[in-house]
């Protein structure tokens, strides 16, 4: 009670220090009767940093009513990371469960996530997921061909649909950006890991192309922990008439990882060999009036374990979006999308199962007086086991004055129950409902200088019917999945960004999760920090890390250490193609787990890599 007590008091306080602000600023602001005529159809932050993924179209971050986070080519530059979704690591509201430095990286966001099941995770628009699980292969997100990262935090169904319950992740990729582009790193590092990757493209007239390979292997920091991956994706684009742009994706993935298991329980030749694939097309069309977005995809897997599961899966499905904005200060967003999900499991249970899900849905923002963009949505869901769900969202976006602009948001997000869940294991259950989520939140931007911006949420998330394993009351057999559990989440997030000069700048994220009795696996406290300098041939980075009130167990029982980490990356340019980098991780060589939510006895916390270094080079032209 005394946490979500202090928690309405800051949101009570905020909201009392702006009030006076905002009608000063509206006095100031505000033009004279003759301006205002001539003024043109209104724009927010034109020149603000832009997102697509919040809203399915172009939208500038503080011009959503979502909390967004984004992971930019110069954050991509300056944190050594493994793959893609350790980028994330350093983000508000956003924690990873590893076993290690390769291999998963999965996703808790707001303390949602589960694997990346409750989690709507996309590359360039087209879901990643296993088909018979409804998880994400994180092993599968290398960094070959990262160009930016979107972070919706918070539910975001009613455009993403199920598994967008906890957010969204959008990894978007390269484009070449001049005739011809090659680059190739290459790195070695503590416990014999080698990582390689070469990355190229060109564009000629109204067609380009950008193909990527890339290599990663380590011993792993533990006994029985060691990791092989390859990677491949290729992307052609072609630029028709009437603005019409073609684009056709794939890639290809293999990677084998041994898993030492939890402290408490350590495994041995235990491991996943994982084989991903996927395809899409997509036809895309932008003008200033419509927009028209048409992809068609496929994701395939093939899994073999150590424990002798082995199965093929796919998700096959289709996405269909287009947005109006013939109407004056009106955005209308009008979509569809489709796919059925199956695959086989070759041993112990045998058998092959699928379901299929179909959706509309739509979405309207209106600019309000130059002052306030309003936005409404709604998604009408059908899933061919359980039937139909609804799921609504409002927004508001005021902007106060030209430093400050609030936010505030309601939406609901869900999360359909999976074949594994439904029919594959004894403990299925086919009368599962799908889990549902309410969001509450309120945020705010403001630029308290030229050189200083600050920016905070606060939520509420409030679920029902979470899946989980009860102990059958009619057995055989002895557990069984049941819609059961209820949580309460409160939440603060805070993020400060200083630009002390124009080659240095500082970045500090606060989160704060209130999980009630849920404390399994979340953490209540978590603080990063980034100094960042850059001037002609030196780029060096430092990244600072501090985690709290951690336990591996729900009601506050088993606590795990609190611990603080720093590392540093140091890159310099040679010559104008060559340059060298060190990636320094763990510099005070803490001891510390991190709690991964594994089926079974893999479950558990999991001891990390002490100090350890990555020395490599670049060639780019």
């Amino acid at each position: 009670m005394y946490k979500k007590s202090s928690l309405l008091l800051i949101l009570f306080l905020f909201f009392n220090l702006n009030f006076f602000n905002i009608f000063a600023a509206q006095d100031k602001t505000k033009p004279p009767d003759s301006q205002a005529k001539k003024e043109k159809k209104p724009i927010f932050h034109p020149h603000e940093e832009v997102v697509v993924t919040a809203t399915a179209t172009r939208k500038a971050v503080k011009d959503c009513s979502a909390s967004v986070s984004v992971v930019r080519d110069e954050d991509i530059k300056a944190i050594a990371a493994s793959n893609a979704l350790n980028l994330l690591n350093y983000l508000p509201g956003i924690f990873i469960e590893r076993t290690g430095d390769l291999g998963r990286a999965d996703v808790n966001i707001r303390g949602i996530g589960q694997r990346g099941r409750r989690i709507a995770i996309l590359v360039d628009g087209r879901p990643e997921k296993m088909g018979l699980f409804g998880c994400a292969i994180t092993h599968a997100f290398p960094l070959d061909n990262v160009a930016r990262i979107e972070v919706v935090r918070g539910p975001a169904s009613v455009l993403y649909g199920s598994e967008a319950m906890g957010g969204v992740v959008n990894i978007i990729t390269r484009e070449p950006k001049a005739r011809f582009v090659t680059d190739f790193s290459a790195s070695y590092g503590s416990y014999r890991t080698v990582q390689l990757n070469l990355r190229h493209g060109g564009r000629q007239k109204s067609f380009s192309y950008y193909l990527t390979f890339d290599h990663r292997q380590s011993d792993g920091h533990r006994p029985h922990s060691s990791y092989n991956g390859n990677s491949f994706t290729g992307k052609i684009t072609y630029a028709g008439p009437y603005k019409f742009k073609l684009t056709l994706e794939t890639k290809y993935f293999k990677g084998k990882k041994y898993e030492a298991g939890p402290i408490d329980f350590p495994l041995f030749e235990y491991w996943n060999d994982y084989q991903r694939g996927a395809v899409d097309l997509t036809l895309a069309r932008k003008s200033n009036t419509d927009d028209f977005y048409l992809k068609a995809y496929s994701n395939f897997g093939h899994h073999r374990f150590s424990d002798d599961w082995h199965s093929r899966d796919y998700v096959n499905g289709a996405i269909l979006h287009y947005t109006s904005r013939r109407l004056a200060n009106n955005e209308l967003t009008l979509g569809a999308d489709f796919r059925v999900l199956g695959g086989r499991s070759y041993n112990w249970p045998q058998g092959s199962w699928h379901k299929n899900e179909a959706a509309i849905f739509a979405q309207d923002e209106y600019v309000l007086g130059q002052r306030w963009i309003i936005s409404a949505g709604f998604r009408l869901h059908r899933d061919s086991i359980y039937g139909w769900e609804g799921c609504p969202h409002w927004g508001v976006v005021f902007k106060a004055s030209r430093r400050t602009t609030l936010r505030a948001a309601v939406n609901k997000g869900f999360r359909s129950p999976q074949l594994n869940e439904l029919y594959i294991f004894p403990a299925a259950n086919p009368e599962l409902k799908p889990e549902k989520v309410w969001n509450f939140e309120v945020g705010f931007d403001e630029k308290l200088f030229s050189w200083l911006n600050i920016r905070g949420a606060f939520y509420h998330l409030k679920g029902s019917n979470l899946i989980q394993t009860v102990i059958n009351p009619s057995p055989p057999p002895r557990f069984k999945f049941q819609n059961s559990r209820q949580f309460s989440f409160y939440g603060v997030e805070l993020g400060l960004r200083a630009d002390l000069s124009q080659n240095l700048a500082a970045l500090f994220f606060y989160s704060y999760l209130d999980p009630g009795h849920e404390t399994k696996g979340r953490v209540g406290h978590k603080c990063d920090f980034f100094l960042r300098f850059q001037e002609k041939s030196v780029f060096t980075s430092i990244q600072a890390k501090y985690v709290a009130h951690y336990f591996a167990a729900n009601f506050s029982k088993s606590p795990l250490p609190s611990y603080f980490l720093l590392n540093a990356r140091f890159n310099f340019r040679l010559i104008s193609a060559v340059s060298l980098f060190l990636d320094l991780n763990n510099i005070f060589n803490e001891d510390y787990l991190i709690y991964v939510d594994l089926p079974g006895l893999a479950a558990g916390a999991y001891p990390m890599p002490g100090r350890n270094f990555n020395l490599g080079f670049r060639i780019n032209q």
